[in-house]
């Protein structure tokens, strides 16, 4: 692979200086890939560790590896922008969605430093009318454990509504701006809390934009022109915005639905600035956010008191940011975009910065890289309390109260689980599986996904369901080290299931605020089939009874 090492160091002195004290050699700012070229790697041998843990990687987007003071590996995809000449770069503005609570809770801790507020002020002091407000604080919703119910996310609580189609109508109202402050002020009056203040975490985006409403109260400033100032200017953030709409530049893709139930503009766009602020709705790019994480975790936006403050975790969240074993993280996803920005903490190399940004959302509906394409795949089919998927002689009466996931639920629930995989043959394995089906009440799930192993393991046409499960249990395995917890085999096994031949493994989850667990299932059904299915969270039997209910 051609290697613009040349056009990269001629521009590295424009870097912004507040990102790093002194000039790095490798810089983003100006450097083009060259022809059809979609990959950089750093040449030099002390980076060698850093690009086999995170390089390699490919995405329907944009992707860089950093340092404090290096570029290590730069991903663009080979496609172009939406004025259809421009190519996509590391200058591609993507909407980063939840990512934009970091940039938030940075702003609140600023005006902390200078006397503005305290952590401790109730929510009655800005919102007088909030009963419920005076036994929760800044710091609790910084943290998300307010126990105020998600606005977007969970509209029916929030909003005193009930039904798919009335929660359809209050999203669009949402995403389309047809709600006002006032009328989401009011309704957060009126809400239930989800559990008792300060006892739990909850995530709820409804934290966030109330942190919006504050800054803007105590500033005297639109919060968009408060971040600029503060925030984008300082860190030489030249493409990076708040509350606009028209800069973004990547193409969206299947927004056909969204445009239907009025999630988006007729391009698939976001078209919301006044709703997205806080919680979300900054438009960026990997050359701005490399700037602003160096210059985050360089001290030059919050003094050290304050950076303690952001990283301090209660419950599984700092500020605006998910403490992992390694370091901190914080995803993000919109209409039609999905965004991680991941910061790893090392003795050799200081901070490895993983950014993320793609135009693929978790909102999406459809998707059009199908990838069951080529196989003998048939979708299963749930009714009367039966999941049936008659190809992979599958036929399991559903417990009642288990409810099925929704399609975009379970595309949901893939794109959750694929923002955390930063290895790209991990990550291309798990995107070629389907999610069939989807079971849930709170505390037990049972899924069923089929991997499509000609596409996701390419390079071994005879892939076993034994090699899949321990490709699996290591992906978990690392995946939940990353979170600070662990995952114990219990044991694998051969079971006789509905009549079929299974591999079983009993894995148990191990964190510091309690274990859950989990059965995997897989069979081979053809030459590039495996059927994977899932029991597990917090069981409420035995799981022979489970074992039983398939025919």
């Amino acid at each position: 692979m051609k290697k613009a090492i040349a056009a990269l160091m001629a521009f590295s002195m424009f870097l912004p200086l507040v990102s790093c004290s002194q000039k790095p050699k490798y810089s983003l700012v100006n450097f083009k890939l060259i022809d059809k070229e979609t990959s950089w790697s750093v040449p030099e041998e002390k980076y060698k560790t850093v690009l086999e843990s995170y390089g390699g990687y490919e995405c329907t987007g944009t992707y860089v590896v950093a340092t404090d003071k290096d570029i290590i590996y730069l991903y663009c995809e080979d496609a172009k922008e939406k004025d259809g000449t421009t190519r996509v770069s590391q200058d591609t503005v993507f909407d980063i969605g939840s990512c934009s609570k970091t940039f938030t809770a940075v702003c609140i801790l600023q005006l902390m430093e200078k006397g503005k507020l305290s952590l401790e002020d109730t929510l009655d002091k800005y919102f007088p009318e909030y009963e419920k407000g005076k036994k929760i604080t800044i710091n609790n919703l910084l943290r998300m454990n307010s126990g105020i119910p998600d606005y977007l996310n969970n509209p029916d609580p929030f909003w005193n509504i009930s039904g798919a189609d009335a929660a359809n109508k209050k999203i669009s109202d949402i995403l389309q701006d047809r709600t006002t402050d006032e009328e989401l002020l009011k309704a957060m009056y009126q809400a239930p809390l989800d559990f008792e203040t300060g006892t739990e975490y909850g995530y709820s985006n409804t934290n966030y934009r109330l942190l919006a409403f504050i800054i803007e109260k105590i500033s005297g400033m639109k919060y968009c022109d408060y971040i600029k100032k503060n925030i984008f200017d300082k860190c030489g953030m030249k493409k990076t915005t708040s509350m606009a709409t028209g800069d973004l530049t990547y193409v969206p893709e299947d927004y056909e639905d969204q445009v239907k139930y009025g999630f988006s503009d007729k391009d698939g766009y976001p078209a919301c600035p006044n709703n997205s602020r806080g919680d979300g709705g900054i438009h960026s790019n990997l050359t701005d956010m490399v700037a602003f994480d160096r210059a985050l975790f360089g001290g030059n936006l919050l003094n050290q008191k304050s950076m303690e403050i952001l990283l301090k975790e209660e419950n599984g969240y700092c500020c605006g940011l998910v403490k992992e074993k390694t370091g901190y993280s914080h995803s993000g996803s919109s209409i039609s975009c999905s965004a991680n920005n991941k910061i790893i903490e090392t003795e050799e190399f200081g901070h490895i910065y993983i950014i993320r940004l793609e135009h693929k959302g978790m909102l999406s509906m459809s998707d059009s890289d199908d990838p069951m394409s080529g196989t003998n795949y048939t979708k299963g089919v749930f009714k009367d309390g039966v999941y049936t998927n008659e190809y992979a002689g599958l036929k399991f009466s559903v417990p009642k109260g288990l409810a099925p996931l929704t399609e975009k639920e379970m595309a949901q629930e893939k794109n959750w689980f694929l923002m955390d995989i930063t290895d790209a043959k991990e990550r291309k394995r798990q995107e070629s599986c389907a999610y069939d089906a989807a079971f849930w009440d709170g505390a037990t799930v049972i899924e069923f996904t089929f991997l499509n192993t000609k596409r996701g393991v390419p390079d071994d046409p005879d892939y076993t369901e034994e090699e899949y499960m321990e490709d699996y249990i290591k992906l978990l395995s690392v995946l939940n080290e990353a979170q600070g917890g662990k995952v114990v085999r219990k044991g694998t096994e051969k079971v006789m299931i509905g009549g079929k031949e299974y591999l079983r493994a009993h894995l148990v989850y191990e964190y510091s605020d309690g274990n859950t667990e989990s059965y995997l299932y897989m069979r081979k059904l053809d030459e590039n089939l495996i059927v994977c299915f899932d029991i597990g969270g917090i069981l409420k039997m035995p799981i022979a009874d489970y074992e039983k209910r398939f025919e």
